[in-house]
């Protein structure tokens, strides 16, 4: 039996999202991904507290890329991968480990808002439809999300 791994966040991308090309001929986004959650006071009024992602996704165009942009709303569809490895051991002979977990990113929806800043209009961003999905086509052994080191994880 499987158990649930499942992840959904809407949220902005922090600051346009940084392109790189694998050895293998595919392109990789890299951008942070602000989620706001709402959270009350002792006092009892509300506010909103900013958590931070960092995420990547393969993109099937320089297209869909160029809509990566600070700012623009989107939901993220994916999992949640944990990585374990050990670093060497302590005074004591005991072995140090470093675990992190990593946002496995499956789908993008593209949120429209319907407003157009000046950047956006000198630009001339490609036409692209409503409600634009990005789905990745890869194989659990393509999917790429890693830091500086840029090793294979998900």
């Amino acid at each position: 039996m499987s158990d649930m791994n499942d992840l959904k966040l809407q949220g902005r991308i922090v600051r346009d999202a940084v392109l790189k090309t694998k050895a293998n001929n595919k392109q990789v986004a890299f951008f942070t991904l602000a989620v706001n959650q709402t959270r009350k006071n002792v006092d009892g009024t509300y506010y909103d507290e900013a958590n931070y992602f960092p995420c990547s996704a393969f993109v099937n165009s320089d297209k869909f890329a160029s809509y990566l942009k600070k700012g623009q709303p989107l939901i993220l569809e994916g999992y949640l991968k944990q990585v374990t490895k050990e670093t060497g051991t302590d005074e004591n002979g005991k072995r140090l480990f470093d675990s992190r977990t990593y946002i496995c990113t499956s789908k993008i929806h593209l949120i429209f808002t319907g407003k157009k800043d000046e950047a956006a209009n000198n630009e001339k961003l490609p036409e692209i439809q409503e409600n634009f999905i990005l789905e990745n086509d890869a194989s659990s052994e393509d999917v790429f999300l890693g830091d500086e080191t840029e090793t294979e994880i998900c």
